[in-house]
């Protein structure tokens, strides 16, 4: 794979394309899709390898052995990792003198780098994973390697070409000039250089002051400023000319970059860099100006997303500039353009400020908080709305918008952020029926449902905060109505008062890695409000969804085991963890593993969506679950006859397989009647009770 957004190019040797197909489902489920070929001779191996793979995957051949195959691929210098599958890959038994361990460390010794068993799916997608991971890597140090070699070979002619003149030195004295170097120092070759110590070049006024510049850069590895010096020529003649060091490397070893600039060049590089300070300043306010800022608010991002911390940037805009040049004019415009950036510098004084436009202005604030900045924002606002702002004989009154946009780890591009704080300026006006005069703080909450990146902002807001909504839907237990049985539902608040629905929101949580986060968060909280409520009914118990990244999540177990010991009451086992049929198909192995924890800590399992899949029941036989939630596609018209006897032949099933049954989805009192015949022994749904914010119970 050159690159993330291709499928992986996965190549089979075996002689049933079964298998190959089966991976390739497997791999779809974690997120990387393949493009695959099976083929199981030698002669249609010799030919696929003239295309570009990135995984070969050895099952069985037809005419060939894996070891053939490695030789094939060591000898075409290809970089591509076999894999190895064994029907007969046995544990160690040290009842017998076989060693089950010979196949494996012949297959790696021949060079696979890996051997699995035939019957493990799971294990062979994460050792996929892996794989394709450590030729990324490989592939992306042979290319990093590379450009490397082409910028040295053309810094090398650069070099030699520069009317710069540049030389090496190595513990003070030189290894390399260029022609320019040898040229200013008025040397023939570079011979008459090699060896000779630098200060050699260096007038011996200057020389006690040279020797402490060097000094001070071998211990900081950096320039504080420019050396000015009297450099000497071969011929004893003398110049003024200017000294920097760099690190670098010459021929691989480490050493220092020396540039001379003689006075006369150097005085037009020190215009030059005035020139390009000119460039990003405004000439009327003496502010950055657009350039500045977008260089800067790109700086600004980065170093927020490496330090963890908020900055901010406000854009401001002056409400009534149309007004304003109308009756006084363009000095008037001027004068309040002036007066705004003073107030504005003066404000946020440790801050930047920037003229972004004719009567906009931008300003990066670093190390902040909403609540400060915007304190700040809204003490500015009414300042400049009790200015007078003179004009000759005239004066003038004006008030700003400002928008807010706060910068973060989890911020979008630079170019997000900006249209951000002018959306949130612009909203100021909207709000105040075009006057203005306000601020207005961009806020991921109003804008979740429009933006991904949004939405995951006020995500991560809200499990900082803990401002996720836990809503409870109870379940009817047909056996003990002494034990009500709540369903937890987390519910997102959004600034319109609105609440985003799992559905919404758990997509997004999931492409940014936030899901396990999330479950831990449900997870505590719910079991918070479980302690609470066992103080008047000590009976009660919650079933709580968890996503895929909990079910293999091996450190969730003891955390589940903590929790399940501070809310039991004896024999009680309040809490049972639910996930997705789908996932625990995925990840069987993990599930298997983990649920067996998960029971011996004290806590039940329940699967959810059940019979969605072709071969649902065959779950029941590697899985041991409590409870299974019949999922809604068989429950949605119970008054049909024919829906009915397929729901009541799954319950009886299920039941067989000693596991509970959850029927939900109840909304009419036909459904009610036709679930409680089919026998199961949990119903749930709007006509028995809507969820609410507190666990209450209607028998």
């Amino acid at each position: 794979m050159s690159n993330k957004s291709e499928s992986l190019r996965l190549l089979v040797v075996d002689e049933s394309p079964a298998i190959a197909e089966a991976l390739t489902n497997q791999l779809k489920s974690l997120g990387v899709a393949s493009r695959l070929q099976v083929l199981d001779d030698k002669e249609e191996l010799e030919k696929a390898l003239r295309h570009v793979w990135d995984i070969i995957l050895f099952i069985a051949g037809y005419d060939i052995a894996y070891e053939d195959v490695l030789r094939l691929i060591q000898s075409n210098g290809q970089d591509l990792p076999l894999i190895l599958l064994l029907n007969d890959l046995k544990a160690f038994d040290p009842n017998t003198s076989e060693d089950p361990s010979a196949p494996v460390l012949k297959a790696y010794s021949a060079g696979a780098v890996d051997v699995l068993p035939i019957n493990r799916p799971l294990q062979l997608s994460h050792c996929v994973r892996r794989e394709l991971s450590n030729l990324e890597h490989r592939r992306s140090k042979r290319n990093a390697e590379m450009m490397l070699g082409d910028a040295e070979r053309r810094s090398q002619l650069l070099l030699k070409n520069s009317r710069t003149a540049v030389s090496y030195i190595d513990e003070g004295v030189h290894i390399y000039a260029n022609e320019s170097y040898l040229e200013l120092f008025g040397y023939e070759s570079i011979d008459e250089l090699m060896g000779m110590p630098v200060i050699d070049l260096v007038d011996s006024k200057d020389l006690q002051e040279f020797k402490e510049f060097i000094k001070t850069y071998s211990k900081t590895g950096r320039n504080e400023a420019d050396f000015n010096f009297s450099g000497i020529r071969a011929d004893k003649s003398r110049f003024e000319a200017m000294l920097q060091l760099a690190p670098a490397s010459f021929e691989g070893e480490p050493c220092i970059q020396v540039i001379i600039q003689h006075q006369a060049v150097a005085d037009t590089s020190h215009l030059e860099a005035q020139l390009a300070a000119v460039e990003r300043l405004d000439a009327l306010t003496n502010l950055g100006n657009r350039r500045a800022l977008e260089d800067d608010l790109e700086s600004t991002r980065d170093a927020a997303i490496k330090s963890k911390q908020q900055h901010a940037l406000l854009f401001t805009s002056i409400d009534n500039i149309g007004q304003i040049n109308a009756s006084a004019g363009l000095a008037g415009s001027d004068a309040t353009v002036i007066k705004i950036s003073e107030t504005l510098k003066a404000q946020f004084s440790g801050a930047h400020t920037y003229r972004f436009g004719d009567s906009t202005f931008a300003t990066l604030v670093t190390n902040t908080s909403s609540e400060s900045i915007s304190k700040i924002a809204q003490k500015t606002t009414e300042q400049i709305a009790k200015t007078l702002i003179s004009v000759g004989a005239r004066t003038v009154q004006t008030t700003v918008s400002i928008g807010i946009a706060m910068i973060g780890e989890t911020s979008p591009s630079s170019e997000e952020i900006l249209s951000r704080a002018f959306n949130a300026a612009d909203k100021v006006k909207i709000q105040n029926q075009g006057l203005g005069n306000g601020i207005n703080l961009y806020n991921p909450a109003e804008n979740a449902t429009e933006s991904d990146q949004a939405l995951r902002e006020l995500l991560e807001d809200a499990l900082e905060k803990g401002t996720f909504k836990l809503m409870f839907q109870s379940v009817y237990d047909t056996n003990n109505e002494a034990a009500p049985l709540f369903e937890v539902y987390a519910r997102l608040p959004l600034a319109n008062g609105e609440t985003m629905m799992p559905e919404q929101f758990m997509p997004v949580a999931h492409r940014f890695g936030m899901e396990s986060r999330l479950d831990r968060w449900i997870l505590l909280n719910a079991c918070k409000r479980l302690k609470s409520q066992q103080a008047t009914h000590p009976n009660t118990r919650l079933l709580i969804n968890l996503s895929a990244d909990s079910l293999q999540d091996t450190s969730l177990p003891v955390l589940v085991g903590k929790l399940a010991t501070a809310i039991s009451k004896g024999d009680n086992k309040p809490l049972t963890l639910q996930f997705n049929e789908n996932d625990a198909i995925s990840y069987l192995e993990l599930a298997r593993s983990n649920i067996q924890q998960f029971h011996e800590n004290g806590c039940q399992v329940a699967i959810n969506n059940f019979g969605a899949s072709l071969n649902a029941m065959s779950l029941l036989d590697h899985l041991k679950v409590d409870l299974v939630k019949i999922d809604k596609s068989f429950v949605q018209d119970l008054g049909n006859e024919e829906n009915f006897q397929a729901v009541k032949k799954l319950t009886s099933e299920i039941i067989r397989h000693q596991s509970q049954v959850l029927i939900a989805y109840i909304e009419t009192p036909v459904a009610m009647s036709k679930a409680w015949s089919i026998g199961a022994r949990y119903l749930q749904g709007y006509y028995l009770q809507m969820p609410s914010e507190d666990m209450v119970f209607d028998s």
